[in-house]
């Protein structure tokens, strides 16, 4: 999720555990810690793959998170003990580690919920996870606890009540987004049995507000593309179909850019030979024109697996986002692909 989301649960988590003890800086220090497996962006790779699959990995392990929790409870509750000594009450150790802990491991978990691909066992060699039911950017997720922390800020005789129903509404919020992507799998996949394509390896990823849901098959050397909005009457999804270049990517399947990408996308990515050169798309984020993360891997008869690879830049399709934006309630919008 956003930074702005992962500091108001981070801010928000603190409150309800030590907030009675500290105060409104509780709010501070949950939003600090909130943001701390983030840091990780700062470590640089000279490879854009090593930086795009090693986010969300060491810094979000469950394992990592829960052992650095001890040694930065017990610096806070030293930095509090010294400095805030004539408190009456401060949180005993066993309190300021239930509040490490929680705003650590939420973080991952949150970040769970989106399609990027989080390394939640790290370092045990599981798959990405990717529940991908809310989009990375979120406000009906992130406006809640903003407006429990204001008011936790500026109120603090209703802070712990303003916090715990914001953590409640923003917490169903997740559990509604994953009804609605499972009720749009379930019509997904009986459009692609009826139109005779496979709907064994199925992706369904939202747009903002997890209205929209964006539908992706793969078979052998294709894959197809689809949308579904909650909105929608008619529940016959409309695919169109573009070449995966599988073979391509088997190929290439020594250098280790293209095989780091196949496992962490699980499968959802395309190859392109352009100007020579081998483009690998990552099918998850964007829609098709518009991928948010593409890769230049190297000549397109290279097969060395120490050779670099680069980030490419966004070629946004702003005709067909418009379009998008449309589809959410009209689901007779044309989404063309030029443009």
């Amino acid at each position: 999720m956003d930074s702005l989301s992962q500091i108001l649960l981070g801010a928000a988590l603190a409150e309800v555990t030590i907030g009675k003890k500290i105060g409104r800086s509780a709010l501070v220090v949950g939003g600090a810690l909130g943001t701390l497996p983030d840091l990780d962006v700062l470590v640089s790779y000279s490879d854009a793959v090593a930086s795009f699959t090693y986010h969300r990995s060491w810094s979000h392990s469950v394992f990592i998170l829960s052992f650095l929790s001890i040694p930065i409870a017990w610096i806070l509750q030293k930095i509090y003990a010294t400095h805030f000594a004539k408190r009456a009450t401060l949180p005993s150790f066993r309190r300021w580690l239930c509040c490490t802990w929680l705003v650590l491991v939420t973080h991952p978990l949150l970040d769970g919920f989106t399609i990027y691909g989080t390394q939640l066992l790290w370092p045990l060699p599981h798959k990405p996870i990717a529940w991908g039911s809310i989009f990375i950017i979120d406000p009906l997720y992130t406006a809640p606890l903003l407006v429990g922390a204001i008011v936790a800020w500026t109120q603090r005789q209703r802070a712990h009540k303003a916090i715990v129903l914001a953590l409640t509404v923003s917490t169903l919020y997740i559990g509604v987004s994953l009804v609605s992507q499972q009720h749009a799998r379930k019509i997904a996949i009986k459009s692609l049995h009826d139109q005779q394509l496979n709907n064994q390896q199925v992706l369904i990823a939202p747009a903002p507000f997890s209205v929209l849901w964006r539908i992706v098959s793969l078979d052998d050397e294709n894959y197809y593309e689809g949308f579904y909005s909650l909105l929608d009457k008619d529940q016959d999804i409309v695919f169109d179909t573009y070449p995966s270049n599988r073979s391509i990517i088997e190929a290439h399947a020594s250098k280790w850019t293209v095989a780091r990408l196949d496992w962490f996308t699980q499968g959802f990515i395309s190859a392109s030979p352009e100007n020579e050169r081998l483009l690998i798309h990552d099918l998850r984020m964007g829609v098709e024109s518009s991928y948010v993360f593409r890769f230049d891997v190297g000549p397109i008869d290279d097969t060395d697996a120490t050779t670099l690879s680069t980030l490419l830049p966004l070629r946004l399709n702003t005709q067909r986002m418009k379009a998008l934006v449309k589809r959410v309630w009209n689901e007779n919008t044309p989404i063309p692909i030029d443009g």
